[in-house]
């Protein structure tokens, strides 16, 4: 029996998110560094292009706790491994990432389902 090779439906799922999604960025925050002049800590931000199609729930799934209204899902592009609290762009908004659930067969990330709120 032969494997199937994940990676060309990941390449698959980016072409798709590259012709009807948009760009984003995903804004990750790192450790902080200490000012000795102004006595503050800076935390550290990387930004991270990536693409992304963005959804609205459907209303039966805003339960008011978990999913809240105003809530999004976001379809991300295999690149950038999207992580529950960082904060993404996306037309110009921003919003923060709430949860994450890696669509990944046999650990080869195909995309990121983020939920995110803004």
């Amino acid at each position: 029996m032969s494997q199937f090779n994940y990676s060309k439906t990941a390449a698959t799922a980016l072409s798709l998110l590259q012709r009807f999604g948009a760009a984003a960025t995903v804004h990750r925050t790192g450790s902080a560094t200490y000012d000795p002049a102004t006595g503050t800590m800076t935390p550290t931000v990387t930004d991270h292009a990536t693409t992304a199609a963005v959804f609205s729930y459907a209303q039966k799934y805003i339960d008011g706790t978990l999913i809240k209204d105003g809530d999004q899902q976001a379809y991300c592009a295999p690149g950038v491994a999207v992580k529950q609290g960082d904060s993404m762009t996306w037309h110009g908004k921003r919003y923060t990432v709430v949860s994450v659930k890696p669509v990944s067969p046999a650990g080869v990330p195909v995309l990121y389902e983020a939920q995110i709120r803004g």
